[in-house]
């Protein structure tokens, strides 16, 4: 059973082009799925967020995704069975929360264009860099549940081109939270801290000054930090009320701030994120050997995060960029300790995505849902100086739903004109 949250669904008779988004999450627990209305094309993409529904995925399905993860191998060896099943039970489930977000919005599958579907995949990072994916949408099968034409796989293309295979939402992000005027920082503040900033609509040549990339470590150090210096009482730090009573060790951010990781240059960004555990390996000798105590260990980790976007905003961005606003989302927009200490750091105003009209849970899959826009209008969603990608691609992989919808797409494509034509066709 779904959650329905219903945003900003236009009137009929409006002009705009339909798609939906369904975004799973990281471990495969929960999954959301947006509706989105669209007048423009392209990059000239002016989107309405009708509604989200959001729903927890049933518990045998989710338990067979850490097996899959884990596994190193070729997803097609001794685990494929467990795989075959996986994909199937998850495209069921996927296909009920679509026809629940359409139902509840009163809004008929035939005017819907594609569905763009994104989830964690399975991983082979190989030490030199290089990634292999594999994803989980079963999109035959979603495609035949749902009768919609369905978009995944978007990372793929992207890794062909020598790319990262992400972060792949930067550009939808933009087209979601851009202002004529103003330059905007989305400020991720979740398990990994993910910066993207935003110029303004009117600057010269915005798209492709996006620039989107992992800060360092998220909510997740804090987390496990909690769980495992409280024997397990937190599993997070409500609030950040633990932290705040600890104090500020610059012994400890010295030894953070000196990893390798901060002086990797941009594009960098990892599909499991920055794991915590490279930064606890010492910190906890160290705070056996100096008597902190678990507060002044989640102090200074708070204290430590706010610091990478610190320095992240005055190395890592396009020069001269002028920065006018940070928008938070994340779990971490709750910790007050962190977004206090973010805002001493930077002086620069603070606000929660939310506070903009679009919740936390629906940016993901409103990103996705204008993915799957962005591959109808044929635009390539993948700069190279957010995902390293040698060449600009067209990310996804297009499934037809019924005769029905895929008739009524091809109609719809051939009374467009692509956003990038080919040298040859010029000529």
């Amino acid at each position: 059973m779904s959650t329905l949250t219903k945003l900003d669904m236009p009137r009929t008779g409006e002009g705009y082009r339909w798609t939906a988004g369904l975004l799973v999450s990281s471990r495969c627990t929960d999954a959301a799925a947006a509706l989105v209305a669209a007048a423009g094309r392209g990059l000239e993409l002016q989107p309405k967020i009708a509604g989200i529904a959001t729903a927890e995925i049933p518990r045998e399905t989710a338990a067979m995704f850490g097996p899959l993860a884990e596994k190193r191998s070729s997803p097609l060896g001794p685990m494929g069975g467990s795989l075959a099943r996986f994909r199937s039970c998850l495209a069921e489930f996927q296909s009920l929360l679509i026809d629940e977000l359409l139902a509840g919005l009163g809004v008929a599958p035939t005017r819907v264009l594609a569905v763009g579907v994104h989830d964690p995949g399975l991983w082979n990072v190989g030490r030199s860099g290089t990634s292999d994916y594999f994803g989980l949408c079963d999109a035959a099968r979603l495609a035949e549940s749902t009768g919609l034409n369905v978009i995944d796989a978007f990372p793929a293309r992207d890794l062909v081109r020598g790319g990262q295979g992400g972060p792949i939402t930067a550009l939808p992000e933009w087209i979601l939270l851009r202002r004529p005027q103003s330059c905007r920082i989305l400020l991720d503040l979740g398990r990994t801290t993910r910066m993207t900033y935003l110029p303004s609509a009117l600057s010269h040549s915005p798209s492709a000054r996006i620039v989107s990339f992992e800060v360092g470590p998220g909510t997740r150090l804090l987390d496990v930090l909690a769980h495992k210096l409280t024997s397990g009482e937190h599993r997070y730090d409500p609030g950040g009320r633990l932290a705040v009573q600890g104090r500020r060790i610059p012994e400890l951010l010295e030894h953070w701030q000196a990893d390798p990781y901060f002086e990797r240059p941009l594009p960098r960004w990892h599909p499991r994120g920055v794991q915590p555990e490279r930064f606890l390996t010492d910190a906890v000798q160290l705070a056996v050997d100096h008597g902190w105590s678990v507060r002044d260990l989640l102090c200074s980790a708070t204290h430590f995060i706010a610091e990478t976007v610190s320095s992240a905003l005055s190395r890592r961005l396009p020069e001269n960029a002028r920065i006018d606003e940070i928008v938070v989302t994340g779990g971490g927009q709750h910790n007050g300790l962190l977004l206090r200490e973010i805002g001493r750091l930077t002086e620069i105003p603070l606000s929660r995505l939310d506070a903009g009209g679009i919740p936390r849970e629906a940016l993901g899959p409103a990103s996705i849902g204008l993915l799957a826009m962005l591959y109808l209008d044929q635009v390539p969603a993948n700069q190279t100086a957010i995902t390293g990608a040698d060449v600009p691609r067209l990310l996804g992989r297009l499934t037809p739903g019924s005769p029905q919808n895929w008739q009524r797409l091809l109609q719809v494509a051939a009374g467009s004109s692509p956003a990038v034509r080919p040298l040859r066709s010029a000529m």
